[in-house]
């Protein structure tokens, strides 16, 4: 698994490269971490070459310490779970 770090399309909303990565061959799931400038956190399953994906997403490969950090900005306990991916708050309670 590789760790992504993308832009949408309209700030803090809008498209993401999800399809288009899919299209390709590829999967990838998106953290629940966005930033205020519309940065998001992904995980990529698959090996595909994502210098084919449109610019305007800003499409970057962030390290696993790069990624968990800019999770740990929304969530101080976030911690990388034995999958790879990035855990997020426990559930609020009903």
């Amino acid at each position: 698994m590789r760790y992504l770090k993308w832009k949408l399309s309209h700030d803090v909303w809008g498209t993401y490269p999800v399809e288009t990565i899919a299209a390709m061959g590829g999967r990838a799931n998106t953290s629940e971490y966005v930033d205020g400038d519309g940065y998001r956190i992904a995980y990529l399953w698959e090996d595909v070459d994502i210098s084919a994906l449109d610019s305007a997403w800003d499409v970057t490969e962030p390290t696993e310490a790069e990624a968990l950090a800019f999770c740990q900005q929304f969530y101080a306990d976030a911690e990388v779970l034995p999958g790879g991916t990035i855990s997020g708050p426990p559930p609020d309670d009903v």
